[in-house]
């Protein structure tokens, strides 16, 4: 706990990131990830090798939700691109010092992907910030990382306090449809993404109904939350 707070305090951070517990995620997203090493180590595997496969060389590449980088081959990247961009509303600390020591190969791109971090109201207009789009304008190829179902996130906390629930779903069905509204129209984009849930022996239950998702290329299992996480702060779509 005292090691989170420092990182808190240091990382380098919106006041918005802070206040709608951003920062705070993904910090407990990274100890989270030390303690179930064994458990997510499958996936892993599965997001490097899935890339692996899909990207072909290219002068520049961007990653959406780059985060701490587990997910992702980085040596792989670098040796097939000339330009890697790093995208997420908050990067946090190890990723800077890479990008510091990286000659230039490694650029951070700071910004809200959901488009809604500033939308009180779910039946606002919700789109990826032209700021964002115009620094993304010469990007090859996008990966978008295990971010879809994490995207509505701060905004649906936000206006269940305020909104029926019908109005909140349809406000991250809408951010959803964006985000893959714009991987619909790059050049070339990879998407990885969770779609259904399940605790324990339960019956699967869809994480983005409403959605229109690509037909899958590969499917897997992430076992994101083992035995010994229950009864720790969850981590992923409420």
């Amino acid at each position: 706990m005292v090691l989170e707070i420092l990182e808190w305090c240091l990382t380098p951070a919106s006041l918005q990131a802070r206040t709608s517990g951003l920062l705070a995620e993904q910090i407990a997203i990274r100890h989270r990830a030390t303690r179930c090493k064994r458990a997510w180590e499958p996936h892993l595997r599965a997001c490097k090798a899935f890339l692996g496969r899909e990207l072909q060389s290219g002068s520049h590449i961007a990653i959406l939700g780059s985060g701490h980088l587990r997910d992702l081959d980085l040596p792989y990247l670098k040796a097939h691109f000339a330009k890697i961009t790093l995208v997420d509303v908050v990067h946090p600390l190890e990723v800077r010092i890479m990008a510091l020591f990286s000659r230039g190969r490694l650029q951070l791109l700071s910004g809200d992907l959901s488009g809604a971090l500033h939308c009180f109201n779910p039946n606002s207009a919700i789109s990826v910030a032209d700021d964002l789009r115009i620094s993304l304008k010469e990007v090859d190829v996008f990966v978008s990382a295990c971010l879809l179902t994490q995207l509505a996130l701060p905004a649906s906390s936000r206006w269940q306090k305020r909104f029926a629930k019908s109005e909140v779903l349809l406000g991250v069905k809408r951010i959803c449809q964006s985000h893959l509204d714009f991987l619909k129209n790059a050049p070339r984009a990879l998407l990885i993404t969770d779609v259904e849930r399940r605790y324990g022996t339960a019956d699967w239950s869809a994480l983005l109904p409403g959605v229109d998702l690509p037909r899958p290329m590969e499917r897997w299992i992430w076992d994101i939350a083992p035995p010994a996480e229950h009864g720790l702060r969850n981590i992923g779509p409420e």
